[in-house]
C-alpha cells in the first residue's frame, strides 16, 4: 500500500452523521457497494477507534460467511493496536462519492502471506449520494428511459417517454423536446415508470428541480430537466445503484483495454 494516501480526518465522522437519507442498512445494498469498492481498488483510510491514528488499506473480499477482509498495515505494532481497538472507522470514495462505515470485532490473520483483518460486515454504510458529488452520464446506445403520465387542462391524459441523460442515487435528468409538452418546475409527477436495461420497470414519483435549454450532439434543441426521486419503492435504490456501478465498471474496463 502507498503511504502517501491522504487520510480523512476522524472528526469528519460527525460532519453529516445526522443525514439518514444517505445511510444504507440493507445487507444486499451493503454487499453490492463493498464489492464495487473491491473491484475498483478504492483506497480506504482506517481510523483506529475513530481517532486520528490511521493506516491506509483496501478491501480484499466479501466472503460467503458475511465477513469483510481488509488489508492490514505493514506495521506489526499498528496491527496489534488495531486488533485490540473497539472498532475501525473507515473512509473511502467510490466514483467520487464519499463512503464511510465502521466495523468491530476485527481479527488479525495472514492471507496470501500478508496480514489482513477479518471483520463482520458493517451494519450500515454512509454513502453520500448527492448529485453534486457524482452522477452517471447514461450511454447513448440503449439508455434508460422514463415514462410520464401528463394531464392537460381538459383532463385528457397522455403518456410521454423521455431519454434519461444522467442518473445518481438521488435523481435523474431527462431530455425534453422543445416542441413537446412542458414539465412544471417544482412539480411532482406520480406513477412515472423508469426503465433500466435488463431490469423490470420501476414505478416512482419524480419532482422537477431545474430545467434549461441545451443542444444535443446531433444538433437537436432540447430542454434538460433535472428531477429528484420521491419515495422510491422497495429495492429500487439498489437496482439504480447496481446499474450505475455496472456501467462504470464497463467504462473502466474499456479504458483499460479489458472489455
Amino acid at each position: 500500500m502507498s503511504e502517501g494516501f491522504v487520510q480523512t480526518p476522524a472528526d469528519q465522522s460527525q460532519k453529516d452523521a445526522s443525514d439518514e437519507r444517505f445511510l444504507l442498512r440493507n445487507p444486499l445494498q451493503i454487499r453490492s457497494l463493498l464489492s464495487a469498492m473491491i473491484e475498483q481498488r478504492s483506497l480506504v483510510s482506517a481510523h483506529i477507534s475513530g481517532r486520528d491514528q490511521a493506516f491506509p488499506s483496501v478491501l480484499l473480499e466479501v466472503d460467503d460467511d458475511d465477513f469483510l477482509w481488509l488489508d492490514a498495515s505493514p506495521s506489526r505494532a499498528v496491527n496489534l493496536t488495531a486488533e485490540l481497538a473497539e472498532h475501525l472507522l473507515c473512509f473511502a470514495q467510490l466514483h467520487k462519492v464519499k463512503v464511510r462505515f465502521h466495523v468491530a470485532g476485527q481479527e488479525l490473520h495472514t492471507r496470501d502471506g500478508h496480514p489482513a483483518f477479518r471483520v463482520p460486515l458493517p451494519e450500515s454504510v454512509h454513502h453520500l449520494q448527492r448529485r453534486e458529488f457524482y452522477r452517471l452520464e447514461t450511454p447513448v446506445a440503449h439508455p434508460p428511459t422514463c415514462r410520464f403520465r401528463l394531464q392537460d387542462i381538459g383532463g385528457e391524459v397522455r403518456e410521454l417517454t423521455l431519454r434519461v441523460l444522467d442518473m445518481s442515487g438521488g435523481g435523474l435528468a431527462v431530455a425534453l423536446p422543445c416542441d413537446g409538452p412542458t414539465l412544471a418546475t417544482h412539480g411532482t409527477y406520480a406513477d412515472c415508470v423508469l426503465n433500466l436495461p435488463d431490469h423490470p420497470p420501476i414505478v416512482l414519483a419524480l419532482t422537477v428541480c431545474n430545467q434549461f435549454g441545451q443542444t444535443l450532439a446531433n444538433g437537436q434543441e432540447t430542454r434538460r430537466v433535472g428531477m429528484r426521486f420521491e419515495h422510491l419503492p422497495r429495492g429500487a435504490d439498489e437496482a439504480i445503484l447496481r446499474y450505475i456501478f455496472r456501467i462504470e465498471r464497463q467504462r473502466n474496463a474499456r479504458k483499460s483495454g479489458l472489455f
